[in-house]
C-alpha cells in the first residue's frame, strides 16, 4: 500500500469512530431532534446532516483537496473520492433502535479500495483496505468463528416486492433464516466478521454499500455491487463456507435467481452522484 493509501486508511478508521461517538452521544436526547423526510418514508434529521459535515471538516483538515460525496450534501465524483453515510439506518437511529452504522468509503481511480464501518450503539469499529486484512475494536472481532444460519435482506420501496419475495424464498428453501436489520452498512459488516451468512439488497445507494462491500472482500467474502438501470445499484455478499452443507450444491440455483453474483464488477462509474 502507498504512503498515501495507509494515511487515509487510519484517517477513515479514526473519522468513522469520531462521526459514531458523536452521533451515540445525539442518539441519547432524541426527543429534541427534529424529523423530517427526502421522499416517501425516507428520513432525515439535523443529527444526519451534523455528521456529515463533521466527517467532512475532518477529511479536509488532512486531505484539503480531496473530493467528497455524501449523502446528504452530494458532490462531484471524481476518479478519487471520498463516499459517506453519516448514519445508515436512520428510521432505526430516530426510533431508538441502537442498530445503524456510519458508512465510509474511499474510492481510487472509481474503484473502492478503504472503508470502514463504525456500530456506535455496539461499541464496535470495523475497517480495511479491500484487500485485507480486516481489523476491529469493540464488541464485534473481525472474526466471530461462528457458523451462521442468518441471510440479510435489506428492505426499500425501489426493489420490487415480488422479485425481493422470490429471493428470500430461495434462500429460505435452503434452510437460512431471514433478517432485516434496517441498514445495509450494518448488515454488511455482519457479514464481513461472520455474523450473518450473507446480504442482499437491490434498489440501494453506493454510500449504503460501499465501506461494507470493502470489509466483505478484505474478510474474504465474495461480494459485489451492482449497477442497475434506474441508477441504484444492488449489494450482494455471502460467505459459502458458512452456509449449510446441504445448500452449498444450490449456489448455481441461487446465482441464477441473480441474487448473487461473486464476480459482478464493483468498479463505480464516473460522474456526479445524487439521492435519486
Amino acid at each position: 500500500m502507498t504512503n498515501d493509501l495507509e494515511a487515509r486508511l487510519n484517517l477513515i478508521r479514526d473519522v468513522a469512530d469520531k462521526v459514531g461517538a458523536f452521533a451515540l452521544t445525539r442518539f441519547h436526547n432524541l426527543s429534541q431532534v427534529a424529523i423530517e423526510t427526502k421522499g416517501e418514508a425516507n428520513y432525515v434529521s439535523a443529527i444526519d446532516r451534523q455528521a456529515e459535515r463533521l466527517a467532512r471538516r475532518l477529511i479536509k483538515a488532512q486531505f484539503p483537496g480531496d473530493a467528497i460525496v455524501g449523502e446528504e450534501e452530494m458532490g462531484d465524483a471524481q476518479d478519487d473520492y471520498w463516499l459517506i453515510d453519516p448514519v445508515d439506518g436512520t428510521a432505526n437511529f430516530l426510533s431508538g433502535i441502537p442498530f445503524r452504522a456510519v458508512s465510509i468509503a474511499y474510492v481510487r481511480d472509481n474503484d473502492p479500495v478503504l472503508g470502514a464501518v463504525a456500530l456506535p450503539a455496539l461499541d464496535a469499529l470495523l475497517w480495511a483496505r479491500i484487500d485485507g486484512p480486516l481489523n476491529g475494536t469493540g464488541t464485534i472481532s473481525a472474526d466471530s468463528g461462528t457458523h451462521p444460519v442468518a441471510f440479510g435482506i435489506g428492505r426499500n420501496r425501489v426493489w420490487p416486492i415480488d422479485h425481493r419475495l422470490e429471493v428470500e424464498a430461495v434462500l429460505e428453501a435452503q434452510g437460512l433464516h431471514i433478517v432485516c436489520l434496517g441498514s445495509c452498512a450494518a448488515a454488511l459488516a455482519m457479514v464481513a466478521s461472520g455474523r450473518l451468512a450473507g446480504y442482499v439488497e437491490h434498489g440501494t445507494n453506493l454510500w449504503d454499500c460501499a465501506a461494507g462491500h470493502i470489509l466483505c472482500r478484505a474478510a474474504r467474502a465474495p461480494s459485489s455491487i451492482l449497477f442497475e438501470a434506474n441508477g441504484k445499484v444492488a449489494a450482494i455478499a455471502c460467505h459459502p463456507q458458512h452456509l449449510r452443507e446441504s445448500t452449498k450444491g444450490d449456489a448455481r440455483s441461487v446465482s441464477a435467481k441473480h441474487i448473487f453474483d461473486p464476480v459482478g464488477s464493483s468498479k463505480f462509474p464516473p460522474g456526479e452522484r445524487s439521492a435519486d
